[in-house]
């Protein structure tokens, strides 16, 4: 697999969409681990790609990382 490809996952017992955004390495247990994106076909949405703004993949992980500071 590899990022761009759409996959399936069990959700709740439904098989859901979702788009390889990217991955890592988890240091603990050394296991690969996907960051995803839900497809949902409810929100499809066109846009001129002139509107369109890359975001790093830091900036995907940012908005995957909830991190709460006390």
């Amino acid at each position: 697999m590899k990022i761009g490809d759409i996959v399936t996952r069990k959700v709740c017992g439904e098989d859901m969409q979702f788009c390889i955004l990217g991955f890592y390495t988890k240091q603990s247990t050394g296991e690969r681990v996907a960051i995803l994106a839900m497809l949902d076909p409810t929100t499809i949405v066109e846009a001129s790609v002139q509107e369109l703004a890359p975001v790093s993949l830091k900036g995907i992980f940012a908005l995957t990382t909830s991190l709460y500071l006390h």
